[in-house]
């Protein structure tokens, strides 16, 4: 998996057209959020097509079968797609990162701060409690 040409335009251009989206399970959580931004950035997917879920209940179900919890997931998933582990103290626009918060959440950096989709809009957070950061080539 690379970043595409003028990649950073294609991340701030998702983050405009998205800002005011709400969170929904299955369809705007942080992981359908984080895939898509990547999508986005790399015109490859990085959750299987094959994981699928709608509710809370389902996500959690499909978290556990694909890799036990979401940042055992998230690894899985990051290695299936050669995306490089990162120190944390490094992390910059466009890496994904896994932190935990009340539960393991996941999002992307800004550059400065970790987005990650609220109930009305991206919302921006930092002074997290970051578990593991990734890296796409590019």
């Amino acid at each position: 998996m690379k970043k595409l040409i003028n990649w950073e335009i294609y991340f701030d251009d998702f983050i405009k057209v998205n800002k005011n989206k709400s969170f929904a399970w299955g369809s705007w959580d942080c992981c359908i959020f984080s895939n898509a931004l990547i999508k986005n950035i790399t015109g490859e997917d990085l959750i299987p097509k094959s994981l699928k879920w709608k509710d809370e209940k389902s996500a959690m179900q499909s978290i556990k079968k694909y890799g036990g919890t979401l940042l055992q997931s998230i690894e899985k998933a990051c290695a299936k797609k050669n995306l490089k582990v990162i120190d944390i103290a490094y992390i910059t626009k466009g890496d994904l990162v896994v932190y935990k918060e009340e539960s393991e959440l996941v999002g992307i950096c800004d550059g400065m701060n970790v987005l990650t989709p609220t109930d009305d809009c991206i919302g921006v957070k930092n002074n997290l409690n970051i578990l593991k950061a990734w890296r796409i080539d590019g």
